[in-house]
């Protein structure tokens, strides 16, 4: 079949094959090694998210030795590159998640409910990346469309991750009061996850200076710096420290309050509060603006 587009370079340069082939083998080795550890319920989107860079990259590839009027491969190289990092923090708010199964008596939300939560807001965020991404990657489309969606999902992402970091702050904080925060399925988590935020919302901050500045937009070295390199470091950082060794595989497996101890107790907690309030204010914004849990403390108590 003919191609219509033969002699139309959809790439704005011509990407560079060495560094497209090292990130394709060195995201798939990272995914790999996440896989083997087969604790899917905790790093599972970690294997996802690196086998979609796989993908991206191997697409990128092919544009790279010529191929660089084929529509179809080039959309979807830069969808699925532009959309495993939110996969990439949804992975760290599930781990946030297990910490809290961890220690429930001083989470500031009922455990279960942090993956669903950040899941709904990164679906959300996925879906407007992939829908500007092909804005922006499709000549037939209005690039400013693509560029307005792209800002929107850049500004949702970084609100979800300073909620984050003021949740997890939070509990850190309260666990440095209990005298726990030093116990190792707290201590070197928590870390981890911190830097894991810190390199994600650098590569946030430079989409949006790529989608404002058309020298960085034109040029390669940015994208590989910013974008592959921070998100290789953050998959290799969770293969040195996955959590599996700190944490319980059962979430009815705690931390008791003496920081050392581990207890198995009765199923995780639940959030005893209305609906209405557990579906507007699922972080306890406004316990944590009184400085105290609500009434409903009690659900978390664990003896």
């Amino acid at each position: 079949m003919t191609n219509k587009y033969e002699g139309i370079s959809f790439w704005v340069y011509v990407p560079n094959k060495g560094a497209a082939i090292f990130f394709l083998l060195a995201f798939l080795i990272s995914a790999q090694i996440h896989l083997r550890y087969r604790c899917f319920k905790i790093t599972g989107l970690f294997v996802v998210g690196g086998f979609l860079y796989v993908i991206g990259f191997a697409l990128r590839i092919n544009g790279a030795f010529g191929n660089y009027d084929q529509l179809g491969p080039y959309i979807v190289s830069v969808a699925l590159i532009y959309v495993s990092p939110p996969l990439l923090s949804l992975a760290n708010y599930d781990i946030l998640g297990r910490i809290f199964y961890y220690v429930p008596y001083l989470s500031p939300m009922e455990p279960g409910r942090v993956l669903s939560t950040f899941a709904l807001l990164s679906m959300v965020i996925e879906g407007i990346n992939g829908i500007a991404a092909s804005f922006m990657a499709n000549p037939k489309s209005n690039p400013t469309v693509g560029s307005g969606l792209m800002w929107s999902a850049l500004v949702l992402q970084i609100v979800i991750v300073i909620s984050f970091l003021i949740m997890a702050g939070y509990f850190h904080r309260r666990c440095a009061q209990a005298g726990i925060a030093g116990a190792r399925g707290i201590q070197n988590n928590l870390v981890t996850l911190y830097i894991s935020v810190g390199l994600i919302l650098i590569r946030t901050i430079y989409r949006g200076v790529e989608h404002s500045v058309n020298a960085v937009v034109s040029t390669e070295w940015p994208f590989y710096v910013f974008e592959a390199s921070l998100m290789l470091i953050n998959m290799f950082m969770w293969n040195i420290r996955h959590p599996a060794p700190f944490l319980p595989a059962d979430t009815t497996t705690y931390l008791s309050r003496d920081g050392v101890t581990e207890v198995k107790g009765p199923d995780p907690p639940k959030d005893i509060r209305p609906l209405i309030f557990k579906v507007l204010d699922p972080w306890r914004v406004t316990d944590l603006c009184r400085g105290r849990q609500s009434k409903g403390e009690a659900y978390l108590e664990i003896e």
